[in-house]
């Protein structure tokens, strides 16, 4: 994207500043009857009449039809759009505040007057509109009229003859995005805009240096030579925007033999690394015309406005206000902006400023550390995958990645897939619903049939835990057959309101779109049998595992935040309705006596060198497809020292297997980091 260099407006004496307003609705009645009427008629007004006629066509922008002591109609409208066309889409409304005469102690005062326009424009993309006065001088005609004088003095008093008014917009700067301890994750950091400068190719086929620059910069080379074919020949084609870092990493001897090479340096906000918390951060780019045009002229052209995540969704607050400053220059303008191809203009003499207002800040609860180790250790893994980390005690957010082969998407956040055996939770507390406790016998048999459905226990089962067992021993181990066998005791309701004890379902406003699961009250007899231990129609995210985790832990239903600025989310928040039924501490105190067992003596045990050894969890293996044998995903919850985490690997193995050691090496590096 193109980005706009900062640089210090210089400073102005203070413009006379007017609340903004709509253009007389007189102004374009005026232009229709007045003009039809001449100018040259007999005017005992003292030229009031004349000079109505010319502010009227002035704010509608059409002189074509008006008589001028010095030029034609058509001559002072060609001047007229020279000297106001760097102003872009402003718009002025202009009114006659007086006509004088010209001077009495001047001979032949009698014959001519001066009347006062005054000028208002709307200043696209700012609040303030830009006032002032200029002189429009009347002569008298042969037949008792007056004629006005054109010059471009009469737009603007400072202006003379070759000269131009141009806006610019000063780009306002933009505000941080903060985490935990007010550290900086996104700011305004170094970039590179490498592309072929046309101007400066010097007869090499354009084509061609644009193929030469893509294989350096692997972007697509057809798609790009014709971009830079098709562009005007003073034209800068953008190939690609880089980091400074990735930049320097570039083949500089490649980039060197490149005809009309061009990087132009500039700045970007930014997170730390390219990729860091990306889903949930967003990021920026030029508003486009479709946008300026829609936004009532909030946004100028080169605004840079949010695209996704906290960025977009904060957009107003971030962005800030972008000034505006007009200048008077002498050669040609080249439109708003600048000069154009092939026209130079000389430095501009500012006649008005409005000053940029910075953007405010937005505080996020993601830990910059943590997030980075989660990155870090799902960079290997090919297929979509995710760790979540919520803090019991505040709800926050700490956490948020996704690996690369998510490719973009947010896995973390919105991912919708079948829970699998950490999903035993859920039916464990409808079992203490029941009346059950950790210690409570339940038989699991290697294999069971509900609703005609064949279910078996996995093939690592081990073969001393069948039978009779305690509830704990069931979690601990994941036997599905005494899960299912459950089946005709608890109905699917009141697994769904279990469910949504512990958060699944009960959405809230994060800031940023999330998915907090999702499961059915009704079900038929085959699908809620599967739903007791994670499959079937039940969906979650990892985010909502990790705050199902989070609620058991703190012993209460938690609320997942993200957003750490007071006051962003009051107005517009949504939290779900709270569940009919919420989380005890007793009930959340039992699931915890199971979920240690799972660490203590089940698959969880590669937890067991964290320091405390507290740590409580639940793995998850999740049968999805129709291939034989069948797919799976791979799930991990874990809690340990006020840091509950979800890991999950859409092609897995068992959650022991995959997702154990990226649990423990995410909380081991919490508690090394002090994070935890």
């Amino acid at each position: 994207m193109q980005t706009t260099p900062k640089h210090r407006t210089p400073r102005l004496p203070t413009p006379r500043a007017v609340h903004r307003r709509t253009r007389p609705a007189v102004a374009l009645s005026l232009t229709a009857g007045l003009l039809a009427t001449g100018c040259s008629m007999l005017s005992p007004d003292g030229g009031r009449e004349a000079a109505e006629r010319v502010a009227a066509a002035l704010a509608a922008g059409g002189l074509e039809e008006l008589d001028f002591a010095n030029v034609e109609g058509p001559a002072a409208q060609e001047e007229y759009e020279q000297v106001t066309g760097g102003l872009g889409d402003a718009a002025a409304a202009v009114e006659v505040a007086g006509v004088d005469d010209a001077g009495a102690e001047e001979a032949g005062a009698q014959d001519r007057r001066v009347a006062t326009l005054t000028w208002t424009w709307d200043l696209p993309g700012t609040g303030q509109d830009w006032s002032y006065d200029s002189a429009l001088p009347l002569v008298r005609t042969e037949s008792g009229g007056w004629a006005p004088e054109w010059s471009p003095a009469v737009v603007q008093p400072s202006l003379q003859e070759g000269g131009t008014l141009r806006s610019r917009a000063v780009a306002a700067d933009r505000g941080d995005i903060l985490g935990v301890d007010g550290e900086t994750l996104v700011t305004e950091r170094p970039i590179r805009r490498v592309g072929i400068d046309k101007a400066q190719l010097d007869g090499t086929d354009p084509g061609e240096a644009a193929r030469r620059l893509a294989a350096v910069v692997d972007v697509d080379a057809d798609a790009y030579a014709e971009a830079v074919q098709q562009a005007g020949p003073d034209a800068f084609v953008e190939a690609l925007t880089l980091r400074e870092e990735a930049f320097r990493e570039l083949d500089a001897r490649r980039l060197e033999e490149v005809p009309g090479l061009l990087a132009v340096e500039g700045e970007m906000p930014l997170a730390p690394s390219r990729g860091f918390a990306a889903d949930l951060l967003g990021g920026v780019a030029e508003a486009t015309a479709e946008e300026v045009a829609e936004s009532g002229g909030e946004l100028a052209a080169g605004t840079v406005v949010g695209r996704g995540g906290v960025q977009e969704r904060f957009d107003d607050r971030l962005r800030g206000t972008p000034g505006v400053v007009v200048e008077a220059v002498v050669g040609d303008a080249g439109g708003q902006g600048g000069p154009g191809p092939g026209g130079e203009a000389s430095p501009g003499e500012p006649l008005y400023e409005v000053p940029a207002q910075a953007g405010e800040p937005v505080t996020v609860t993601l830990d910059r550390g943590l997030q980075a180790t989660a990155e870090e250790l799902l960079a290997g893994i090919e297929s979509p995958s995710a760790v979540v980390a919520v803090r019991p005690s505040t709800g926050e957010l700490v956490a948020s990645a996704n690996g690369p082969g998510s490719a973009g998407y947010s896995t973390a956040l919105l991912g919708q897939y079948a829970p699998g055996s950490t999903f035993k939770v859920v039916t464990a507390l409808a079992m203490l619903r029941e009346g059950d406790t950790p210690e409570t016998v339940v038989r699991c048999p290697p294999s069971t049939t509900a609703a005609g459905v064949r279910i078996d226990n996995a093939e690592s089962y081990p073969a001393e835990f069948t039978g009779s067992i305690t509830l704990t021993e069931a979690i601990a181990h994941s036997c599905n057959t005494a899960f299912v066998d459950q089946h005709d005791r608890i109905s699917q309701a009141e697994l769904a309101a279990a469910a949504a004890a512990l958060g699944i379902g009960t959405g809230t406003d994060l800031g940023v779109p999330a998915f907090s699961g999702a499961v059915p009250e009704e079900e038929e007899p085959a699908q809620h049998a599967v739903a007791m231990f994670g499959q079937g129609r039940t969906l979650v995210s990892p985010l909502s595992m990790a705050n199902l985790t989070a609620s058991v832990a703190a012993g209460r239903l938690v609320t997942p935040r993200l957003v750490d600025t007071e006051g962003l989310l009051e107005e517009d928040a949504t939290p779900g309705p709270a569940p009919e039924e919420p989380l005890t501490a007793e009930e959340a105190e039992q699931l915890r006596t199971m979920m240690r067992a799972v660490v203590t003596s089940g698959h969880l045990d590669v937890l067991q060198g964290l320091e405390p050894d507290t740590a409580v969890g639940k793995t998850g293996t999740a049968e999805y497809g129709d291939e034989d044998p069948p797919r799976t995903h791979s799930w991990v919850i874990a809690e340990h020292d006020d840091l509950a985490v979800a890991v999950f690997v859409e092609d897995g193995d068992l959650g022991s297997v995959t997702g154990g050691p990226i649990a423990r090496d995410f909380l081991q590096e919490a508690a090394a980091s002090g994070a935890a």
